[in-house]
């Protein structure tokens, strides 16, 4: 019993040091997201004030807690500091958490990275799509990356599947073959970052999981689109964003996939 009090403890543990890394990348992400749509260089330059452009210091800089302890305010010039920046911290932290606890089963393996990798590109993707209607080609290329990552830890743990390599090109190519299809027929009715993006996360997941994540993405978009269209009575032909959507749907798709899949079929056993 001691014994498994001790990994209980431990695993608390280790998931709260992935918290804090996660919050810490979440603040680096939040650069990203400022400075990618206006087109600024975020290797040089220190962070500012995005009201009086003053320089912050080191202190003002601690994930989720500067904003915290100075009240959600500029220490220089007083004016608000958006929330989006510590709920962008948080949420990242708490991804970084699930994939580490349900990724990984709590296990310090290959694949967490390219688990903190696509999390991570899912965040800014969100929010620059979400505001700007974009999905910046460094995040689905991460993406990628963050699969291949993913695959190589699948190789070495379980050796080389033809099956499974077989499963990720046909992956690739299926959904975003269809959004491809889809923007051919009706011009403007999709965009290119979500087909690139639907490629990358294709590759990631592996066919099953990449229908999973459209299906999902289906689901939450037209959630969407009735909440806006009873409460905020806005107008349903409006050009919505689809890749914050196709965000949650690819990482409900990577955490649980495999385990909605076995359960969905299951069902005609």
């Amino acid at each position: 019993m001691e014994y498994e009090t001790f990994l209980l403890v431990m695993k608390i543990y280790f998931s709260v040091c992935v918290f804090i890394v996660g919050i810490c990348i979440g603040s680096f992400l939040n650069v990203l997201i400022y400075r990618i749509p206006l087109g600024m260089e975020f290797k040089k330059g220190s962070s500012i004030c995005t009201t009086c452009k003053h320089p912050l210091k080191w202190y003002d800089l601690f994930p989720l807690f500067s904003w915290i302890f100075l009240g959600g305010k500029c220490r220089y010039c007083k004016a608000k500091i958006s929330p989006i920046y510590p709920i962008v911290e948080s949420v990242t932290g708490i991804l970084f958490v699930m994939s580490f606890v349900f990724g990984c089963g709590c296990d310090f393996k290959l694949r967490l990275l390219g688990y903190f990798m696509i999390c991570s590109a899912l965040v800014v993707i969100f929010c620059i799509d979400w505001k700007h209607m974009f999905i910046p080609d460094s995040m689905w290329i991460t993406i990628l990356l963050g699969g291949i990552v993913i695959y190589i830890d699948s190789i070495i743990e379980n050796g080389f599947d033809k099956n499974e390599l077989i499963g990720r090109i046909v992956g690739f190519f299926l959904v975003s073959g269809l959004f491809l299809l889809v923007s051919y027929i009706k011009p403007d009715s999709m965009g290119g970052g979500d087909i690139k993006l639907m490629a990358a996360a294709g590759f990631a997941l592996g066919w099953k999981n990449v229908l999973l994540a459209l299906l999902v993405s289906g689901f939450t978009g037209t959630l969407y689109l009735i909440f806006s269209n009873t409460l905020k009575k806005e107008n349903m032909k409006k050009e919505v964003p689809f890749g914050p959507h196709l965000a949650i749907g690819i990482f409900v798709a990577l955490m649980f996939g495999n385990q909605m899949i076995n359960w969905y079929t299951g069902l005609w056993n």
